[in-house]
């Protein structure tokens, strides 16, 4: 009894190495884009995924004022406050006041290794060699296809075909670790379940289940489809294995996500403009683009594995989540709202791929020839993985998303003066891209600034480029009206000196070539 405590620390020392490691590599990224600002400029704090940051960063403030339901700050529509993003939303009334990079970051390092350290425990649960627990956790975490080293469309005779995480990212660990706090920690939670299921088999304990039922609560406040894939693998895998104590940990988790689903079903029904901020699909591709192209590697590893009967017993759960979110993804009607069912498949894809890893090993008969063959594998089967470790390293050297990763001097200077006198009632009209700072740093509306976030995202930037390049003073002032602006701001020194003195704005504020105005009624 005196050295179990030693043993467990003994067997966290590698994944805990390897956790640490992979975790703080995603750190110099920003010291380098920092490092790398341009004169006039201040860097934003993010690098990957910059502009969705100033989302969650807005809502940070949000929760800090009060708010426990979602309003769109990126749309000048006033909207009815909703459920969504309470992951953001309701931490911020005790953490808000720091809201920005730092906190940002903060949460994505947890986030990044309880993702990490739950994907080793479900491993643990499938496999006991301790060298099998490593190889599958290399196939787990680095795990990808070769979209990387392809064009982005591939064709195949008359067909076109291109891999999933070129075009949607995340279906990689490694991928997900760079990525907003919220993508990790619905794939910690998600994981979580499936251990709890495994547990399940032996273990009796109340905390157990309660912990995964908890765990599925929180899931699907973040993505609901994930909660159901989770929920719908569990409850197939427990029903063909006898496992009695695991389908009823499915069949209560099923039964608590019906609330919040009839929820989402009623605002649907009564406020269908209340969820036309949110975007239900992404662009995932084809069955052969997802299944061999974005998992090669694992893929052919699977083909080994069933060749030899090596699929079988308990790894039938990550099969089933192959099976599931490949329905969810690619099924008419329904991939509109599933389709970011393929968040981590590099975790059930490198799971199933295990024996056939092993098996091909062990084909090969020289000892000495063994490992390079491991080695081989694992390296092949880990080159998006590697990519996406790399990738923000080359986004922040090369200033290959300037506009999101940087801000003018002057119009943070601008932003900063303007908050204390502003509130979400209020409305600034700017061209895009700076109008994602607008309400990340203040507490206004943006006519339109993110393109997901901004309902009809395209006509506004169009409009509100056009108010600023070739409308005159009349139809400068129409539009200011029948659209609510409180405020304009615009960085450009041409586009202020265009404006002028137009009869319904007054210069507020000014600095450099950044200007401020005023709508007066």
């Amino acid at each position: 009894m005196e050295r179990q405590p030693a043993s467990r620390a003994s067997a966290w020392r590698w994944p805990a190495f390897v956790i640490a490691t992979l975790s703080l590599l995603t750190v110099p990224p920003i010291l380098v884009a920092a490092l790398a600002t341009p004169s006039a400029s201040v860097f934003s704090g993010y690098v990957v995924i910059a502009r969705d940051a100033f989302v969650y960063q807005a809502m940070w403030r949000d929760g800090w004022q009060g708010a426990w339901l979602f309003h769109p700050a990126f749309t000048s529509e006033a909207m009815p406050g909703i459920l969504l993003y309470p992951w953001y939303l309701w931490p911020a009334h005790l953490t808000g006041w720091a809201g920005g990079p730092w906190l940002y970051h903060l949460a994505r390092l947890a986030a990044a290794a309880a993702l990490l350290g739950v994907v080793w425990l479900l491993v643990a649960e499938l496999f006991r060699p301790r060298p099998l627990r490593r190889w599958a956790f290399v196939l787990c975490v680095l795990g990808g296809g070769v979209g990387a080293l392809l064009p982005r469309d591939v064709h195949l005779g008359p067909w076109t075909t291109h891999a999933t995480e070129m075009a949607s990212p995340g279906t990689s660990v490694a991928d997900l670790i760079s990525m907003a706090p919220h993508l990790p920690w619905a794939l910690a939670l998600m994981c979580w379940t499936m251990v709890v299921a495994l547990r399940l088999r032996r273990r009796t304990k109340w905390w157990l289940p309660a912990s995964g039922v908890l765990a599925v609560i929180g899931l699907q406040l973040i993505y609901p489809q994930l909660a159901l894939l989770a929920v719908a693998s569990i409850g197939s895998w427990s029903l063909v294995r006898r496992h009695g104590k695991s389908f009823w940990f499915a069949t209560v988790s099923a039964l608590v996500q019906l609330p919040y689903l009839g929820y989402l079903l009623w605002v649907w029904r009564t406020s269908p403009a209340a969820l036309g901020v949110i975007r239900p699909a992404l662009d995932v591709g084809d069955p052969f683009g997802f299944l061999v192209l974005s998992h090669l590697v694992a893929t052919v590893l699977i083909v080994v594995a069933l060749w030899r009967r090596r699929l079988r017993g308990d790894l039938l759960l990550p099969a089933l989540w192959i099976a599931g979110m490949t329905v969810f993804m690619f099924t008419p009607g329904i991939r509109g709202t599933l389709g970011r069912s393929f968040m981590a498949s590099s975790v059930p894809f490198g799971l199933c791929a295990t024996p056939g890893l092993l098996v091909l090993v062990r084909l090969v008969r020289p000892r000495h020839w063994r490992r390079r063959a491991l080695l081989l594998t694992l390296a092949a089967s880990s080159l998006f993985g590697l990519f996406s470790l790399a990738q923000p390293y080359w986004i922040a050297a090369f200033w290959l998303d300037p506009y999101a990763e940087y801000e003018s001097v002057d119009e943070a200077a601008l932003l900063h003066r303007l908050a204390p006198h502003v509130s979400r009632r209020d409305i600034v009209l700017t061209t895009y891209l700076d109008g994602l700072f607008v309400p990340a740093q203040t507490d206004a509306r943006v006519f339109g600034g993110h393109p997901d976030m901004t309902i009809d995202a395209p006509r506004k930037s169009t409009e509100a480029l056009a108010f600023f390049t070739s409308w005159s003073p009349a139809e400068r002032a129409e539009f200011l009206r029948a659209n609510d602006i409180d405020y304009v701001l615009t960085t450009s020194a041409l586009f202020r000196d265009r404006l002028g003195d137009d009869a319904p704005l007054r210069l507020l504020d000014s600095q450099g070539s950044a200007a401020l105005y005023e709508v007066v009624r």
